[in-house]
């Protein structure tokens, strides 16, 4: 496992780089796979790092976990096929 250290000095840098690009770079500096990912990725430090709290983060602001069941359940209907029963 990464130290907490090691995981903070990640996620101040993401934020540094992403914080930058937004604030002076065009929207479609910032608009582009790797600033979302690293975004993304920040975003799961802070909540490894316990900055956000499991149930934010779970929440439509973060993972948005109620879609994504409600999307499953879809897939459900439309296939038959179930996701308890998915390994």
């Amino acid at each position: 496992m990464r130290s907490k250290r090691e995981l903070q000095e990640l996620k101040e840098e993401l934020e540094r780089l992403t914080c930058f690009i937004a604030d002076f770079g065009t929207q479609k500096d910032f608009e582009n796979e790797d600033t979302t990912f690293s975004s993304n990725v920040t975003d799961a430090l802070s909540w490894v790092l316990e900055e956000i709290a499991t149930e934010h983060f779970q929440s439509d602001a973060y993972l948005n976990l109620t879609k994504l069941h409600t999307i499953a359940k879809h897939i459900e209907q439309r296939t038959g096929n179930k996701l308890k029963d998915y390994a």
